[in-house]
């Protein structure tokens, strides 16, 4: 994950996060997440806003804080159909990874145990869920995540 968020930056890209979580648990969480080497340029919570996910008030308070004036801009990556929501709500391209999702719900270990067969499985059912919920895109992990923002610069420059 920290090369792939690393990769992103290089490419001159801002790192916004939107959270389930209150401020006052992010406080204790990000300087963990410093520490193993992923920041954000800006993180927003739902406190203070009128809701929070899937509405899109933390997306806009997010785009607001780094200056970006479309919602066409921002891709929202997430792991939960609530995150899907709140990318489509906004406007924004809206990403679904499947690894280590909450939609997937299982362990790294969990993970490990299945058969591919099994992991195949449950990933076809995450993807699906994802796509129903409005998913531009579904990826198996972060790591396909910069050259997928590529593309849709790429189809960007063509419209």
């Amino acid at each position: 994950m920290v090369q792939a968020i690393a990769s992103l930056r290089a490419d001159g890209l801002k790192i916004g996060s939107t959270t389930g979580y209150t401020q006052a648990m992010m406080d204790v969480v990000m300087p963990v997440a410093k520490r193993l080497g992923y920041t954000t340029d800006c993180c927003v919570t739902s406190d203070g806003l009128p809701a929070g996910r899937p509405k899109p008030y933390m997306m806009y308070q997010n785009m607001c804080r780094l200056a970006i004036e479309s919602p066409r801009r921002v891709v929202k990556f997430g792991d939960t159909i609530a995150d899907i929501r709140e990318g489509k709500n906004a406007g924004a391209w809206s990403v679904g990874v499947i690894m280590g999702s909450n939609e997937m719900g299982l362990t790294q270990d969990e993970t490990s145990a299945l058969t591919k067969a099994e992991l195949k499985g449950r990933m076809d059912n995450v993807r699906r869920r994802m796509y129903a919920a409005g998913a531009d895109f579904v990826v198996d992990d972060i790591t396909e995540l910069p050259a997928l923002i590529g593309c849709i610069n790429e189809r960007m420059r063509n419209c």
